[in-house]
């Protein structure tokens, strides 16, 4: 079975497509509170122009979540920590991936500006521990970043040693018999040189029998910094994860079709603890950040990443059938029919980005040019298994059934991509500024039974930002991307890059650094696009376009020790040519607001409270070519989810809720089988000490 099939079939079973909402972090509120009071967060990004850059005068949108936020959510992953972010839709915990859809398109996630993720490989999913902020660049991006999502990129950058001393230490225990310690640590070693430290350990179950989820991390890193003007940080990580697939998807008839009775719980595991719960991934991974200063002009940045990733997973799931009303195999209707997947994967990439940017004048027009060459290697060799297993009745599972997997012979996948991009950011005083990029693109692709293939690419950037004020900012923009389709059709049969292109307006403001609005319209189109075959669903074709607009709305304002709030509506339509209906399993509308309060009860004692309500518009799912009897309606779904901590000295003990109210919902159902349950009411408290 060919990775992009697989991909399409994996999709199918995991729960993408839950729109989640906003939450940006973007500078806090008001100027009449004492410089300590004050949260001053994300009013710059280096992601939409690798160059520090405030974020008003950035003419595309830009989400940034920091580490502090992601603590006061309570998130433990990166779908998660986004759930509260303007334009994303992400879905279910899956430890498949850390899926998240800009604007309808899959992102393609980054660590510190190198991409992370080629096609759908099986990586550990990355920590929130270990990460600092997360940036997301909204819109294509190929310019900076070559081939990628026309959504955008999702940019994590981890954390780094500082010179001064400091870390914290925490314990935390939750739903699911989770426990998990976290170390931080940093601190100088001498004048130039610091180091940092971040650790893991978790030991848990998680919301489906058999199925663990258990975690080792380890990220040391280490700055050299001999002047003001040179800085080089090398970082390293070993990640090791237990973690099968966790999506567990129900036939229709027994999750949102189900009769009185009928329904299967959501923590009912269908496959085989024997198989499923064997396999285990791990990722380790080295990486050097350079930047040297010439002159107050000429700058230098270089990141390079060497990384081996290892992969064993084995799964039993229930399997598509021809009638998705009727999937039983009896009279009785309770069996239902198993396929068995497994794949073993090394995974080994390489990667590097070096540029330079160049600061000078022309007449009153100030300039900054930045001109670089990216390169990736990334190869995978992969022994799969693909075929018809046992079938289990879900209302009495009995297990060890299933015989175990039979790897077809090792499949080889190579993928180099080449690069060169020019930016300039253009200055006119305080009047406005401008930024155009251009970047031409070489892929080459190499994979077994298949001829190789090359691709080239050249693609464009332009932006203006006006400053009406020193606080008001209008911009409009146009972008470009490109991104080359792993694997082949169910026919053997290799897919075109997809091309998108997008227009963008909005307006920002920020009438205080402590708060930041931001109202955006956009309209993106998509060439090529793959959608679902109408004569075989677990297959994809490439044929049209997809289109999508919209319109997103985010409001920020943060100040420490009193109010925090976040607001956002989003709204986006999207279709494939030749059909006048939204996409398949995306929500046209999505809705939040988060908020906390802290109250002083002492000078050292002080006690923070709020909480965040989630919204998720219906989405619909059928192709009537195939399936003409029924179009599936997934209703749409709110949640609310919480936070008290307690802050006395450098102590806090913090407890979270998500879905506090413990609401059934499905985030996505398939009109061909199947939906998956939803997350229930998980509470965790966690106990940190700050030095």
């Amino acid at each position: 079975m060919s990775s992009e099939n697989k991909r399409k079939l994996t999709k199918v079973r995991a729960s993408i497509g839950a729109s989640i909402l906003a939450l940006t972090s973007i500078a806090p509120a008001h100027a009449q509170s004492a410089d300590t009071d004050i949260i001053v967060t994300a009013t710059r990004a280096t992601t939409a122009t690798k160059t520090d850059t405030p974020i008003l005068r950035i003419p595309q949108s830009i989400n940034i979540v920091t580490d502090a936020q992601i603590e006061t959510i309570g998130a433990r992953s990166i779908v998660e920590a986004l759930s509260y972010t303007a334009g994303v839709a992400g879905g279910n915990d899956n430890s498949l991936g850390d899926f998240n859809y800009l604007r309808g398109f899959e992102s393609v996630l980054y660590v510190d500006g190198l991409k992370r993720n080629f096609g759908f490989v099986y990586l550990p999913r990355a920590d929130v521990n270990a990460l600092e902020r997360i940036e997301l660049l909204v819109g294509p991006a190929s310019v900076l970043y070559g081939a990628g999502s026309s959504g955008g990129i999702t940019n994590m950058q981890s954390k780094k040693p500082l010179f001064e001393f400091g870390g914290s230490v925490s314990a935390s225990y939750g739903s699911f018999n989770r426990k998990e310690g976290v170390v931080d640590v940093y601190g100088p070693l001498s004048d130039t040189i610091a180091v940092r430290l971040v650790a893991l350990a978790r030991d848990s179950d998680s919301r489906i029998d058999y199925i663990p989820n258990n975690r080792v991390l380890f990220q040391p890193a280490i700055t050299w910094k001999p002047s003001e003007k040179t800085e080089v940080t090398a970082l390293g990580i070993y990640q090791r994860d237990k973690n099968p697939p966790n999506y567990n998807v129900v036939p229709l008839p027994a999750s949102i079709l189900a009769a009185p009775g009928r329904r299967v719980p959501g923590s009912r595991f269908l496959g085989e603890p024997d198989i499923n719960g064997k396999g285990y991934k791990k990722n380790g991974a080295a990486t050097l950040l350079i930047s040297h200063e010439f002159s107050d002009a000429i700058r230098f940045a270089s990141s390079t990443r060497y990384s081996k990733a290892f992969t064993d997973q084995r799964e039993v799931y229930v399997a598509p059938y021809a009638n998705p009303l009727d999937p039983f195999l009896d009279p009785a209707k309770t069996i239902v029919p198993r396929n068995i997947f497994a794949i073993k994967a090394h995974y080994r990439t390489f990667q590097s980005d070096n540029n330079i940017a160049v600061k000078f004048d022309t007449g009153p027009v100030t300039h900054k040019f930045l001109a670089g060459v990216d390169y990736s290697y990334f190869r995978q060799l992969a022994r799969q298994a693909f075929d018809v297993t046992t079938p289990i009745n879900i209302y009495n599972p009995v297990y060890g059934t299933a015989p175990q997997p039979f790897y077809f012979p090792q499949t080889r996948q190579v993928v180099k991509q080449t690069g060169f991009y020019a930016q300039d950011q253009i200055d006119f005083g305080e009047i406005a500024s401008l930024v155009l990029g251009i970047r031409r693109d070489r892929v080459t692709k190499t994979e077994s039974f298949s001829p190789r293939a090359v691709d080239k690419k050249t693609t464009k950037r332009a932006g203006l930002t006006v400053n009406v004020t020193p606080t008001l900012a209008p911009y409009v923009s146009y972008s470009e991307s490109f991104l080359p389709v792993s694997g082949l059709n169910q026919f053997g049969n290799s897919y075109v890059p997809l091309s998108g292109k997008q227009k963008e307006v909005g307006v920002k403001w920020q009438p205080y650094k402590t708060t930041l609005l931001r109202a955006t319209y956009y309209t993106l189109k998509e060439d090529n696009a793959l959608r679902t075959d109408p004569n075989n669903p677990l297959n994809q074709v490439q044929t049209g376009s997809t289109k999508s607009k919209g319109f997103e709305f985010q409001l920020d304002h943060n100040v420490a020790k009193d109010i925090s709030l976040t607001a956002n509506y989003a709204h986006g339509t999207v279709k494939q040519s030749g059909e006048f209906r939204q996409r398949d399993n995306t929500p046209k509308d999505t809705a939040g607001l988060f908020a906390t309060k802290t109250t002083a009860i002492t000078d050292e004692l002080s006690l923070r409270y709020g909480g965040g309500v989630r919204y998720v518009g219906k989405q619909q799912s059928g192709t009537p070519a195939a399936f003409p009897f029924f179009r599936l309606v997934t209703p749409s779904y709110t949640l609310v989810d919480a936070i008290v901590a307690v802050d006395y000295g450098n102590w806090t003990l913090q407890v979270n809720a998500l879905n506090l109210l413990d609401d059934q919902y499905y985030p996505t159902c398939y009109n061909f089988g199947f939906c998956a349950n939803g997350e229930p009411r998980t509470v965790q408290g966690t106990l940190t000490y700050r030095f």
